[in-house]
């Protein structure tokens, strides 16, 4: 294989020849025992072709750990204050905590990004691996860890086509139980507010719709609103453009539950009777879903448990017991008072 003069060869470049993980080509490089001898010797053969200069400080992360793991937030409004990152950050805290691990909390913020902390907080030895939750489209700068040998995991988010690892609810499957609920009550114009700056919104928007028009409901019939901050004051918006626009709906699906949650406080403001005028329907099932007015019906993402996985799986990867994660989880449904048949 020839290669460019003083091209630097990356472990992805390996990893593409092989037709394995980056992660398990920064395995086998490291020593590890976990891989099969046919994987280690066909990495070991390319890396010698292809005339490979290991990175001795990536390498000797293997022996020397912080015992710190770095959990790293979007940079949202008051991110740490929502029910949601806080059931994920609090999972990761209890299981890194029983394991003796302590956890960083950063916010990716323009300098975070700019500066490259998020590989320097690796490099420094200040982390052993980071989880990085609920990343969004925009967030490019992690397809780096492609071709760095530190460990990664996405919480709830994935990039199509990437190497990189995640562990996430499964949103597709998501969309199949809301719409089975839904037009299994008769709702056949329905709404539906969804964040579409994650891939994960964008893979439930596009199954909903998908299968409510594979049942034939018109696409004039089914508007949707997006969004980016997935929060009440967006659910209140986003219902008030449907309901002006859309007069004859007669159910909403909001994204997640807090947008529910304002889109019930806009029809309530409206008069508009929940479930009676208009179905209302949620995600996550945070604490106060149960505790609307009426009850809120939502999909069970269990947010806790998915820190907790997540963390398990980082520590798998650090210990060598684990060579990637690539996992989606299946949601279930929380049936309470906000939807109901549509009135006739």
């Amino acid at each position: 294989m020839s290669l460019p003069p003083n091209k630097t060869v990356t472990i992805k470049e390996i990893a593409k020849q092989c037709k394995v993980s980056p992660s398990t080509v920064s395995l086998v490089l490291n020593g590890s025992d976990k891989i099969k001898k046919t994987t280690r010797e066909r990495v070991m053969k390319m890396a010698r072709e292809m005339d490979y200069r290991p990175n001795e400080l990536a390498r000797s992360l293997v022996s020397s750990r912080s015992r710190c793991l770095s959990v790293t937030v979007p940079a949202l409004t008051h991110v740490f204050s929502d029910v949601y990152f806080g059931e994920i950050i609090s999972g990761i805290y209890q299981e890194a905590n029983e394991a003796g691990y302590k956890i960083m909390l950063d916010i990716a913020q323009e300098s975070f990004i700019a500066e490259k902390e998020y590989l320097n907080l690796l490099r420094n030895r200040r982390t052993d691996g980071m989880l990085y939750i609920a990343s969004s489209i925009e967030d490019r700068f992690l397809l780096e860890f492609e071709e760095e040998p530190y460990p990664l995991i996405l919480v709830n988010h994935y990039f199509p086509d990437s190497s990189l690892n995640f562990i996430s609810m499964d949103y597709n499957k998501a969309a199949e139980i809301a719409t089975d609920h839904l037009l299994g009550l008769g709702h056949r114009h329905i709404g539906l507010i969804i964040g579409t700056n994650t891939f994960t919104g964008l893979d439930f928007r596009d199954t909903f719709l998908g299968i409510c028009e594979d049942n034939g409901i018109a696409k004039s019939a089914l508007p949707w609103i997006g969004g980016r901050e997935w929060d009440e004051q967006e659910g209140y918006e986003a219902a008030k453009k449907l309901m002006s626009r859309h007069p004859d709906l007669t159910a909403i699906m909001a994204g997640n539950d807090r947008m529910a949650i304002g889109a019930i406080r806009y029809l309530t403001h409206k008069n508009i009777r929940v479930p009676e005028d208009v179905s209302v329907m949620g995600m996550d099932d945070i604490p106060s879903a149960r505790y609307t007015t009426p009850g809120l019906t939502t999909l069970k993402m269990d947010m806790f448990n998915m820190g907790r996985l997540s963390c398990q799986r980082l520590l798998s990867m650090l210990n060598g017991t684990q060579t990637e994660c690539r996992e989606l989880k299946e949601p279930h449904m929380v049936l309470r008072e906000s939807t109901a048949p549509p009135a006739l």
